[in-house]
Order: C-alpha cells, then structure tokens, then sequence
C-alpha cells in the first residue's frame, strides 16, 4: 500500500490495521535519512520516536483510542521537550538546562497519540522570514531541482519535513509569517491560528505580543484537525448558509511590487473563484499603508527580542549568533518606551481597522509572499539578506499585526510554488478554515 501524508488517511490505516506505528516511524526514519533531508534536524529522537511506536501498537491492539495514536510529527527546535535544551536554531542556548516539562501544546500532541520523529531546524531565535541557518545548515526546498532554493522561514525545517513526505504535518510558530512563508514556498497550507487560541506555554519567544503556535501539512483538513488537537479555545460555528465565499481581494499595500510569476497566479486564482461563484470584491485597507512609517523607528519583535536576549548578550560571543539576526535584535535596545508604546497603541488601531475592513467577508485575500524562493546563492552579500527578508515579511506580517488568523494555500501554478493568502479577524479560525475548505476544492478542480 502506497502510504499517503494525510492525517485523516494515516489515522484511518493505522485504525483498520493497514499501517503499524512502528512501519510509520521506520518510513520517516528513512525519509529523514536521505540526502534531500540535510538540514531539516536540530534534534532526531529515532531511539524514542521507534519504543514509543512498539507501545502506540500494542495499545492499539490493546484498544486503546487516540484519535492519531502512532502518527509521527515534527516539532520546532523552540518548543519545549521534556529532557533537552530548548535552542531555537542556536548556539547560544546549546548549553543551557533542559526542559523539565514538554511545551503545553506537545502535551497535546501525545494526548492525542502522536510520535515525536525530532525538532526541526528554524532561522535562529525565529528573526527571519527566509529560513536561513549557519549553525545547523539550511534546508534546500525541495520544490526546485535546478538550484538550492530557500525554504522560508523561520519554519524551515518543519516545512521541509512536510515536504519531503517525513510527517503529515508540523508544529511552528509564526510572528511575521514564519508558518506561512515557507508553506507557500514549499507549496504547502500554512495555518497561523489567532494568537490566543493556542497556548504558548513552553514556547521560546521572540515576541509575546505577536507569536502565534500553528500548523503546516499538505491540506486545509490536516490544518484543521491538528488545530483542533493543540487549540485551547472551544471551536466556534461557521458559516451556515452553505454558499460559496464572499471574499475582498485587498488591492492596496499587499500588491506592490509583486514579482510577474506572482502576480499572474494570485490573478488567476481569484478569477477561477469567481468563475466557480465565489463573491469576489476589490478593497482597500488605507491603514495597511501606513505601516512602513509606523515601523521606521523600530519594531515590536525588534524591541521584545531585546529585552529577552538581554541576559545572553552580555556572556555571548558575536559568533555564537547569526550575524544577520543579532544584527536585528541589537536595534532594539535603542526602542525607548515612548516609542514602544507608541508602536502598540498604533498596532490597536491596526486591529480596529482590519476588523472593520473585514466585517461581512468570510475571508480578506492576498498573495503570501510577493516573490517565489529565491535561490540561496543570491543572500552572500548582508544587503541583499536584509532587503529580500523585509520584502518576503511584507505581506504576512499584516496579520500579526491586525491580531488576526490567516493560511496560505498553494495557488494552482505549473511554475514556483506560490501561496494565497485568507486572513480573518480574531477569532474566526473556525469560520476562516470553512472557507479555506471552499477555496481549495476550486483550486484542487483546477489543472493548469
């Protein structure tokens, strides 16, 4: 039997004695094994994830009832494991003392039955949006055979493991887009849940006030299953009529300079659903243009991060962090507390305005990222780094920022993966997912 990603096909095979446990950790074995998986590890737990596999089995056999007992998953290298040192792609953390308990949303995971295959690797400390790593390597996208491509990040490895078939999904987290980046280029669904909704207990930070712990697999229902296994808030009905979406297409900020290959299939997929009957309007948000100058002073991640790597900085040498983030986080020690109140009192406005502008919608849309993954040759040079990760950051940080909830969804394309984005207001995960369901039927009908 062919084995299939999805986690409803892989829950059902183990269910009805199609697949073992222990033959679903050996496969991932093997897949993380190969050279096309350099790179997606900081952390593999084989010795445990192949014991805790002979017990998910013979529970199994024993009855027991874990809606995915036996399914391997992979997990960021900033969430906590019970018995190893949290290190957020670094070196800085590699010494320090391990977890005493696992991150409240791995609990969750083993609750519900999953096997823990390893940590995945991540853009140090989460501060990057390309997925870059000197310390552990970069993961190569899998979608390209011409070049070594980025993956994005900072859920690099995490995607890169979904990618290559290792794991039917990953846990990450997601500040700026850090979930949705590499989801869309890797070609993968990427789901960022409202903040609140699942709980970042156990979770390294890199901003309190933007984190977010979601999801990457390979489709909208595996999202939302996992969702529904980590989330702590209850689900909320959605949408009742059963009609097709009404969506706003959002034609200021998001759109600029966005490359062709981009552009022509971010049109294409909005014109498809509106052929499929979709309600498609075209809207502005004025305030999204705002952004720029409300971040020129300084950022909340850039100030936030600061202040947590305050007691490293001082014991850390320049080459225990990436030159290239510690280039970002040291910026924020210059934020003065005016000026960080001033950038939170213009983020509740940003919320206001989005919860507004996204009123009567079940979803807002946009591209994800406004180019495809650039090859890894090009970022030798500081400048080009720092020019293409705020441009790759510039669309999925909006919702961050609007407190919102948001997935990507790969874009039917014969060219470089490229990602849509549906984003909603806080709170309406539920609602948002129900559409993101919709979308992607039209899309799946759809061969170019």
């Amino acid at each position: 039997m062919a084995r299939s990603t999805g986690l409803s096909a892989l829950a059902s095979a183990l269910h009805d004695g199609m697949e073992t446990a222990a033959g679903l950790v050996a496969h991932a074995i093997e897949c993380a094994d190969l050279p096309a998986a350099a790179g997606v590890f900081t952390l593999r737990l084989d010795g445990e994830a192949r014991r805790a596999a002979v017990a998910a089995d013979r529970a199994r056999s024993s009855g027991g009832e874990a809606p995915f007992l036996g399914v391997p998953i992979t997990i960021k290298d900033n969430i906590a494991l019970r018995g190893y040192p949290t290190t957020a792609g670094s070196r800085v953390l590699a010494g320090t003392m391990v977890a005493a308990e696992d991150a409240l949303v791995v609990t969750r995971l083993r609750q519900a039955g999953f096997i823990v295959l390893g940590r995945t690797n991540m853009t140090e400390f989460a501060f990057s949006g390309l997925g870059l790593n000197p310390h552990y390597g970069t993961p190569a996208n899998p979608a390209f055979t011409d070049a070594v491509h980025i993956p994005g990040g900072s859920t690099s490895g995490g995607a890169v493991s979904v990618a290559l078939g290792i794991v039917p999904a990953t846990i990450g987290t997601d500040t700026g887009g850090s979930l949705r980046i590499p989801a869309a280029f890797c070609g993968l669904v990427g789901f960022k849940p409202t903040a609140s909704a699942v709980s970042s207990e156990g979770v390294l930070p890199l901003s309190g006030t933007l984190d977010a712990v979601g999801v990457i697999a390979s489709g909208v229902a595996d999202c939302r299953m996992l969702f529904d296994v980590i989330r702590q808030d209850e689900p909320q009905p959605a949408r009742a009529d059963g009609g097709l979406p009404r969506i706003g297409v959002v034609s200021n900020y998001v759109m600029q300079g966005l490359d062709p290959a981009v552009h022509d299939a971010f049109e294409a997929g909005v014109a498809r659903l509106a052929a499929a009957g979709a309600r498609i309007e075209r809207i502005e948000i004025p305030i999204l243009d705002t952004i720029p100058e409300m971040m020129r002073d300084g950022t909340i991640p850039a100030a936030e991060a600061f202040a947590w790597h305050r007691q490293h900085l001082p014991g850390a040498s320049e080459a225990d962090y990436d030159p290239r983030v510690i280039s970002r986080i040291k910026p924020g020690g210059t934020i003065t507390s005016a000026s960080y109140l001033a950038l939170l009192a213009r983020r509740r406005e940003m919320i206001a305005a989005f919860a507004a502008a996204a009123q009567g919608f079940d979803a807002l849309a946009w591209p994800t990222v406004p180019i495809t993954a650039p090859a890894i040759d090009v970022f030798a040079e500081d400048d080009a780094y720092h020019r293409l990760n705020a441009l790759v950051l510039r669309n999925s940080t909006v919702i961050n920022l609007a407190d919102g909830c948001a997935i990507s969804l790969p874009l039917p394309t014969d060219g470089a993966p490229t990602g849509i984005t549906l984003a909603a207001a806080h709170g309406r995960d539920d609602a948002l997912l129900a559409t993101a369901l919709q979308v992607e039927a039209i899309f799946s009908s759809f061969h170019p």
